[in-house]
């Protein structure tokens, strides 16, 4: 990665394909965990519940992934490119982390 940013820890642990692919069981399981505790917090009686994850629904989550490519790797002085091109298995990983949080 040519930025001297640091990755969040399960980011830092992609090295390849299947350290890829573990990473997107632990994204989905934290999906899933985030959702149910949204939906509890809702039976509980709270109004306002947005959980850690910006999109509910993978349509939605694809395009904020697509946005923060535009706004952050792709427009003229955009602060990450370095940090995801070239791609490898772990700038993808940081992608998809950032997509989750983008809004």
């Amino acid at each position: 990665m040519a930025s001297p940013r640091e990755l969040p820890a399960d980011v830092a642990r992609v090295q390849g394909m299947r350290d890829f692919a573990a990473y997107l069981e632990i994204m989905a399981d934290d999906f899933d965990t985030d959702r149910a505790d949204c939906e509890r917090q809702r039976r509980e009686g709270k109004q306002f519940v947005d959980g850690r994850w910006s999109s509910m629904y993978v349509g939605d989550f694809l395009r904020t992934w697509a946005a923060w490519l535009q706004d952050g790797c792709l427009r003229e002085g955009a602060p990450f490119k370095g940090d995801v091109d070239p791609l490898t298995w772990q700038s993808l990983a940081l992608q998809i982390h950032v997509a989750h949080l983008y809004e």
